[in-house]
């Protein structure tokens, strides 16, 4: 009789059990397809670009399953195989900015919300020459030298010793601006500024004038 009753007990066990799995693939796996919220929180990648440049660009997250569709004006694009989270960006044009966009279309039917960033793209840059001194020859003791492009910081720049010179890429077709930003010691600071062709257009210093110093649109040489 014992036996009957551990029997019948597991029975029901067994049959209760069967009920409750037999409840989650109905309601919770059989019905996940409609559950799916699309979702793209951003897109991580360059947001400066030079002609000619071609960059990879991802989103996230991404889900198994989902289509993502990629929009752009202004450059060439070209999706990354196997990598739908992924497309290449070719930068075959002055344009300003270029925009980039993209949503997710689920398996559901259902799309996310269109998330976009904006690209910079500069002309080819050419190289400018800063070339820096210090009289005392221990640097320049928190001085330095910033040039900047259309409000684009490109570099702050500065020595340790008594002497340095610095290549900058400028982007061409805009201006360029060099400004200074003072140090402890002053005083001890000269520097000279070369366009692309080698020209020295600007020198400055000891105590050179704290601030925007220099402004000139950057035409770089054929």
């Amino acid at each position: 009789m014992k036996n009957i009753l551990n029997n019948y007990i597991y029975l029901s066990l067994f049959l209760a059990l069967s009920l409750v799995i037999s409840s989650c693939s109905e309601d919770d796996f059989g019905s996940d397809a409609s559950k799916v919220v699309p979702l793209v929180s951003g897109i991580s990648g360059e947001a400066v670009a030079y002609l000619g440049d071609t960059y990879t660009y991802t989103l996230n997250p991404i889900r198994g399953g989902s289509e993502y569709i990629w929009e752009i004006t202004g450059a060439d694009m070209q999706p990354v195989a196997g990598r739908p989270d992924q497309i290449d960006i070719t930068f075959t044009q002055f344009t300003q900015p270029v925009s980039l966009s993209v949503y997710e279309l689920a398996s559901n039917g259902l799309t996310s919300e269109v998330v976009s960033m904006n690209i910079t793209v500069f002309g080819t840059p050419c190289n400018w020459t800063l070339d820096m001194q210090d009289s005392w020859g221990d640097g320049w003791n928190g001085a330095s030298v910033t040039f900047t492009f259309e409000g684009i910081n490109l570099g702050d720049y500065t020595i340790s010793g008594a002497s340095g010179s610095q290549t900058v890429p400028v982007p061409d077709g805009g201006d360029v601006t060099i400004s200074f930003n003072s140090g402890d010691y002053d005083e001890e600071v000269t520097y000279q500024i070369y366009d692309p062709e080698g020209t020295l257009v600007f020198s400055d210093g000891p105590n050179p004038t704290i601030g925007d110093a220099y402004t000139a649109t950057n035409a770089c040489p054929n």
